[in-house]
């Protein structure tokens, strides 16, 4: 029999792209399947575009509380056993829900699939995500050594309804964004991944994105850290719940994570999660993991991320502007002295 599944259209100020995400829900050509749309608190016009679907999907109109919030208040409507969150910039392939059912088994908790990054205008860019083919099957162990693999972003996963029973609720003032990140960490410990190798989603860069790239911003910074130290919590408590013991130094094991810390220490910007970070500690286990990822890094890539780490024991303000050059690797000259002067304000 083939299952009911759920899709949760989550929209915050996107009136311009949701009748696509909308329609691309509607077309699917998989028959069992309900649409619930989640508007949280919009200021545009969305409660507009939304009233000639009234009838066709189940609409949610709350007040704002975030990505978290939006899911929790889809998932508490839906009655599928197979769960699809779909942001309302993005659109999907009208054969999504079938690819995913063909292969959904009783032994999964997650299925992603390859999504093709689109313009504003739905025009394609020229790359697709994730840039690696995730592992399939169980994913406890690579999670509990790296607390990491190549996910998909909300609009290419679908989840069991037994794995966010496990999961939720969410915290809501962490995860007002990239709410899809706990979800896409925790599910693996209440069932297999499955991956399908075709572009069936849309992902729309379209400039205002709020998950897209990391601009130079310390606010956002701080917010990344925050959120970044929050996957160890994650994967240790369902790992607990299982009786399963993660590596000792998994909350190291992410070398982009360790850089930005050192960033925040050294401006003097370290959040309450960072407690007990020093620099040695970072320059030991963030080389550490640096040496040990399986991301296919060359050696310049490698020592990109270690040099700040051991330059920071002895010379603290260049360890920082090395650190940011090779984070922002991108940004002018003029915008890194910027960020760079207001380290410590």
């Amino acid at each position: 029999m083939k299952p009911l599944i759920s899709v949760i259209i989550n929209n915050y100020n996107y009136a311009r792209f949701l009748p696509d995400a909308i329609e691309s829900a509607l077309e699917q050509t998989y028959p069992h399947k309900e649409i619930i749309v989640v508007d949280d608190g919009s200021t545009d016009h969305s409660r507009e575009v939304l009233r000639p679907y009234e009838g066709r999907v189940q609409l949610i109109l709350k007040e704002n509380g975030g990505q978290a919030s939006a899911f929790h208040a889809g998932f508490a409507a839906a009655q599928g056993e197979v769960i699809c969150f779909l942001d309302s910039d993005d659109y999907w392939a009208p054969q999504t829900l079938e690819r995913v059912a063909s292969v959904w088994r009783d032994s999964l908790a997650i299925v992603e699939w390859r999504i093709e990054c689109v313009d504003a205008d739905g025009k394609p860019i020229g790359k697709q995500l994730p840039t690696r083919l995730p592992p399939r099957g169980d994913l406890r162990p690579r999670l509990m050594r790296h607390m990491f693999y190549p996910c998909t972003p909300t609009s290419a996963n679908a989840f069991s309804r037994r794995a966010l029973q496990a999961i939720f609720p969410l915290d809501e003032t962490l995860w007002r964004i990239s709410a899809d990140l706990p979800l896409v960490l925790a599910a693996p410990f209440y069932g297999e991944l499955e991956f399908i190798d075709e572009p069936l989603a849309y992902y729309r860069l379209h400039g205002s994105n709020l998950f897209h790239g990391m601009p130079m911003d310390w606010a956002r910074l701080e917010r990344e850290v925050r959120q970044g130290l929050a996957r160890e919590r994650i994967i240790r408590e369902h790992a607990m719940r299982q009786g399963l013991k993660p590596h000792p130094r998994l909350g190291y094991s992410l070398p982009v994570l360790n850089l930005y810390r050192l960033m925040l220490l050294l401006a003097r910007r370290a959040v309450p999660e960072m407690q007990g970070d020093t620099r040695l500690k970072l320059a030991l286990w963030g080389t550490e993991a640096a040496l040990k990822t399986d991301t296919p890094w060359t050696w310049r890539e490698r020592w990109g991320y270690i040099r700040p780490l051991w330059a920071s024991l002895i010379a603290p303000r260049k360890a920082l502007e090395q650190a940011v050059r090779w984070i922002f690797w991108n940004a002018s000259a003029e915008e890194l002295q910027k960020f760079l002067s207001e380290a410590h304000r």
